[in-house]
């Protein structure tokens, strides 16, 4: 059986001899991008952050080899509408855009983003850059935030944050009260569990998604018992999701490593409050901030993100309750709009910890 010389490990012949229909395309990815729909041979094969790719010739898997990230599915895979933290798509069902793959989880999925693919597609945050006098003014705005929050050795000293919100939501004709916890314990070491609980249902009707990342680790675990591997991108958009959170970029900025930006972009009035706005950048991630220019309250944030339907929309979060300087007095509500409407949704109330890591 002829092999990639560069990807496929003896674990990954064993997978590609057991690959299951929906993680192997059926065509030759590199004469796909060609507009060529060119059956493959599972002879010629190589198996890439879990998916298995087969071709027409080892010429076209060669090529594959030295670029498979030009070849091979977005974001290892995941469905193309719902995004990196969906679900897996199926390979068969696949669709190239701006030379793209992408797999799906169903025809609906497809079919939606067939037709309105840049509604799906959430972009990659861009670095800013601006002025040396900018700079210093994102800075200083930075820094009358962290005052007004509990200050630097707060901030410091809280290494452990947990975040608890629960909302209830509609689907079809039951109700579900969906809990989410937000927990970091370090830089790369994130977890979010997601609890749909039914109103009115048994525990048999309830399930649970939790998503962990460690230094060494980073998987999706359902209450089915199914646990998922997430390759670089799922990991690096899970963490970029989790990095938006003010906790997180409080404490970019006493990590040297994250190489945190913050420029002033300009000045406005929000409600009664007189704000900075600033953009913030660490590790990939931009985060738009307003910040009262009087007291240091964050007034708002904003930022590319995913609603109910899967579809990217531009967010602007307008905070409305803070919890007590215990917490850092970061927000605990938030009212929510997106794409600039007029009028966003009041979310749920979070309760917030901080503190130390717990004694082993």
């Amino acid at each position: 059986m002829p092999q990639s010389p560069l990807l496929n490990t003896p674990e990954a012949v064993s997978t590609a001899a057991n690959a299951t229909p929906e993680r192997t395309l059926p065509v030759d990815p590199v004469l796909l991008q060609l507009g060529k729909v060119v059956a493959g041979e599972r002879s010629i094969f190589v198996t890439y952050e879990g998916n298995t790719y087969i071709f027409a010739n080892t010429g076209t898997r060669d090529q594959f080899n030295r670029e498979p990230a030009r070849f091979a599915a977005q974001q290892g895979g995941a469905c193309g509408r719902m995004g990196p933290l969906g679900g897996l798509g199926d390979a068969r069902r696949y669709a190239l855009q701006e030379g793209m793959l992408y797999f799906f989880a169903s025809d609906e999925c497809m079919k939606l983003f067939r037709a309105q693919p840049r509604r799906y597609m959430e972009p990659a945050d861009q670095i800013p850059a601006g002025t040396p006098e900018q700079q210093a003014a994102g800075l200083a705005a930075l820094d009358r935030w962290i005052a007004w929050a509990g200050g630097k050795d707060a901030v410091k000293a809280a290494k452990v944050f947990t975040q608890v919100s629960t909302r209830r939501v509609l689907q079809g004709a039951d109700s579900w009260d969906i809990t989410e916890t937000l927990e970091f314990a370090g830089p790369h070491t994130m977890r979010r569990v997601d609890v749909w609980q039914k109103v009115g249902g048994t525990p048999k009707d309830n399930y649970q998604y939790e998503t962990l990342v460690t230094p060494d680790t980073a998987v999706i675990t359902s209450s089915n018992g199914r646990t998922t591997a997430l390759v670089d991108s799922r990991r690096t958009a899970f963490e970029r999701l989790m990095n938006r959170q003010p906790y997180a970029i409080m404490r970019a900025h006493y990590r040297p490593e994250a190489g945190l930006l913050a420029l002033k972009t300009g000045e406005g009035t929000l409600g009664d409050a007189r704000c900075d706005y600033i953009v913030t950048w660490f590790e990939g991630n931009a985060t738009y901030l307003a910040i009262d220019k009087e007291t240091g309250r964050l007034v708002q944030i904003g930022h590319p993100g995913r609603v109910d339907d899967a579809s990217v929309a531009s967010l602007t979060m307008d905070a409305v309750a803070y919890a007590g300087p215990e917490a850092l007095r970061l927000p605990t509500q938030w009212v929510v709009s997106r794409n600039a409407e007029k009028d966003g949704i009041k979310g749920p109330v979070a309760s917030i910890k901080v503190g130390p890591p717990a004694a082993p």
